[in-house]
């Protein structure tokens, strides 16, 4: 069975050989272990995919998430960019005059001029004069040549979009935009009603050259920082719209949403949104899901992905302890089909490589379905 054929059977709830492995790499993580420079990385789109390509071979994993969105003009700006040496390590330079360091292998952005600019006030915007981003089609590079690794590789290729609700957190600043929907939640809603059309957008484009899942990213919508209440007006109506018109304008790609930290409260609400799937499911002490329990709830519903936590397990781990810790993941997950063995969230820069490479052989001694068993 191929890499994309065991992932979108469990996302279609069938049962493969096996229980999938896709865990979303940091691009901290990728940029210490993908064999490319951090800054060439980040801002060349082949060597992000050679970055991209190399981490998931090396791992074995089913399929990758194209966390790394690049500008249209990335090839003038990359060319353009001015290197020198610091005492903190390489320095970058960029046109527009953002300025990154190299420290330890990690990319720092340490100025930029356009974030000094004041964020805006709710009663200061009109809905209907926000400027959309709709044409991403030459920010493309990055995809297209993932979909032909995958296709040549046969794994599965995952965009990823923001939510609605994120673009307004983004617009606001987090605090603006928690208290905006207090005070004047209304024109939230029309500002969440626009942005349905750029993350529509931003999906399509990233269809039309051959990604097979769609990820909603929306990281701000757990218990950590709006109710149920809040959610359920505020997130599920914008979300339920953006899949909509994802499966309209291709009904064979399957969408799901990550959302970090406590989501136990409103998993029937996520679920409410149309959606095929949920990621992160982070456990106690990073959340509050337990996969047994989200299992029971909304597995009937929707695939799930995530749980295992990613930071009190991953970075502690010894081979003996992970072991045992898949194996009850496993066990908790993988019947019926519908389970993808995952970290909740990302997978933190300082984790070992050599434990990451445990989760396919304990996938294979764990997680076979009994129609493949010998």
């Amino acid at each position: 069975m191929t890499h994309y054929e065991r992932i979108h059977l469990a996302m279609a709830h069938k049962e493969p050989d096996r229980v999938p492995v896709m865990c979303q790499l940091s691009q901290g993580y990728m940029a210490k272990n993908g064999g490319e420079a951090p800054f060439d990385m980040y801002f060349n789109a082949e060597s992000a995919a050679r970055a991209f390509f190399k981490t998931r071979k090396d791992l074995d994993f089913d399929g990758i998430l194209l966390n790394v969105c690049f500008e249209d003009n990335w090839r003038e700006i990359y060319e353009q960019t001015k290197a020198e040496n610091t005492v903190n390590g390489e320095r970058y330079i960029l046109p527009d005059g953002r300025v990154y360091e190299n420290r330890n292998d990690q990319l720092t952005l340490i100025h930029d001029p356009g974030k000094e600019e004041k964020l805006m006030d709710i009663e200061d915007i009109e809905p209907d004069n926000i400027p959309l981003r709709l044409d991403y089609s030459d920010a493309m590079e990055l995809h297209k040549l993932a979909v032909a690794e995958g296709k040549r590789e046969s794994f599965s290729v995952h965009g990823e979009i923001v939510s609605p609700f994120d673009c307004l957190c983004v617009l606001l600043g987090l605090e603006n935009a928690l208290m905006a929907m207090i005070t004047d939640g209304e024109k939230c809603e029309s500002i969440l009603e626009r942005y349905v059309n750029q993350c529509v957008a931003f999906a399509k484009a990233q269809i039309d050259v051959g990604v097979d899942t769609m990820k909603i990213s929306s990281p701000f919508a757990g218990g950590s920082f709006i109710s149920p209440q809040f959610y359920k007006r505020f997130v599920v109506p914008f979300e339920r719209e953006v899949v909509r018109q994802i499966h309209t304008y291709a009904p064979q790609i399957p969408v799901y949403t990550h959302t970090c930290g406590f989501i136990s409260d409103r998993l029937e609400l996520m679920a409410s949104s149309g959606i095929d799937g949920i990621e992160c499911m982070d456990p106690p002490p990073l959340g509050n899901t337990e996969l047994k329990d989200a299992k029971a709830r909304v597995g009937d519903k929707l695939f799930l992905k995530g749980n295992m936590d990613s930071v009190n397990v991953l970075l502690q781990a010894t081979p003996e302890s992970l072991e045992e810790y898949v194996r009850d993941l496993i066990r908790d997950g993988m019947c019926g089909g519908g389970y993808i063995l995952s970290s909740a969230c990302s997978v933190a820069p300082n984790v070992k490589p050599e434990i990451l490479k445990l989760l396919v052989p304990l996938a294979e001694k764990y997680g076979r379905y009994a129609a493949f068993s010998e």
